[in-house]
C-alpha cells in the first residue's frame, strides 16, 4: 500500500479501523454508527463516489482525527485509486486527495483534490 495506509502521510499512522463496507450503499448506510461531529463529512464523500467504488473505510487516527478511504478500480486491470478525506474530531475536512496505483501496487501519483 501506499503512504497513505502506513506511512504517516496525513497523519494515519497508528491509525484503528471503525469502519468498514464494499458497496457504497452499505457504507451510507453505517454512516449513522459514526461519531455526530463527522457524519455529515463523511456521507458527502461516499455520496461523491460512483457504483463501481469498493473498499469503503473510516479510521480514527491517534491524533483524534479521522481518515476516510474509498477505492476506484482502474479501467487497466489491477490498477486503483484510492481516495482520502481526513476529517478533525469537530468534523472540518482538513485534506483531501487522491493516489494512483499501478497493477504491480506502485504509487504512480498523489493529487491533492
Amino acid at each position: 500500500m501506499g503512504t497513505g495506509a502506513g506511512g504517516n502521510f496525513g497523519n494515519t499512522k497508528g491509525s484503528r479501523t471503525i469502519s468498514t463496507a464494499t458497496k457504497k450503499s452499505t457504507a451510507l448506510s453505517g454512516v449513522g454508527k459514526l461519531p455526530e461531529p463527522i457524519q455529515k463529512g463523511v456521507k458527502s464523500f461516499f455520496k461523491g463516489s460512483s457504483n463501481n467504488y469498493n473498499n469503503y473505510s473510516v479510521a480514527k487516527n491517534k491524533d483524534g482525527s479521522y481518515t476516510v478511504k474509498m477505492e476506484n478500480p482502474g479501467r487497466v486491470p489491477g490498477s486503483k485509486a484510492i481516495y482520502y478525506k481526513i476529517i478533525d474530531s469537530d468534523g472540518k475536512t482538513v485534506r483531501v486527495y487522491k493516489e494512483t496505483y499501478d497493477p504491480q501496487g506502485n504509487l504512480v501519483h498523489r493529487k491533492e483534490k
